[in-house]
């Protein structure tokens, strides 16, 4: 129980390591957008600036492409940890109901151990009057 236990603690913390990259991603993808809405805001109109700013927007299009993948491959990688999780919780679960099914047999078997106790000692004090 306690290795597994151990597990499912690993797990979450995988878990918790993909959700902060994703995080780190999406801050990313937020950031790059966030340029290129300021890149728009022309103050001077002159053509050597205006190209220049064209290629600026086209590169930082690529960027957030490829961090809008990234973000979404690390929300595949965020729900594999995540079933990874429920899976291991409910393997701990079935031990855990296991060990109260065991016990709750340990019970029921003790009582009849002791009610068999009960029994000879009774009839023991029956039969020594005769």
């Amino acid at each position: 129980m306690d290795f597994r236990q151990q597990q499912t603690d690993q797990v979450k913390e995988a878990l918790l390591l993909e959700q902060r990259k994703l995080n780190v991603q999406q801050q990313k993808l937020s950031e790059l957008q966030q340029e290129k809405k300021e890149t728009f805001k022309i103050d001077d109109f002159n053509i050597g600036r205006m190209q220049l700013q064209y290629h600026y927007i086209l590169s930082l299009e690529h960027e957030i492409q490829m961090a809008a993948a990234a973000v979404i491959q690390q929300q595949q990688q965020v729900e594999q940890a995540r079933q990874y999780l429920v899976a291991a919780k409910k393997k701990s679960q079935v031990l855990e109901k296991l060990e109260e099914k065991q016990y709750n047999q340990y019970l029921l078997d003790s009582k009849h151990q002791e009610q068999l106790v009960l029994d000879e000692i009774a009839n023991r004090k029956k039969f020594s009057l005769f």
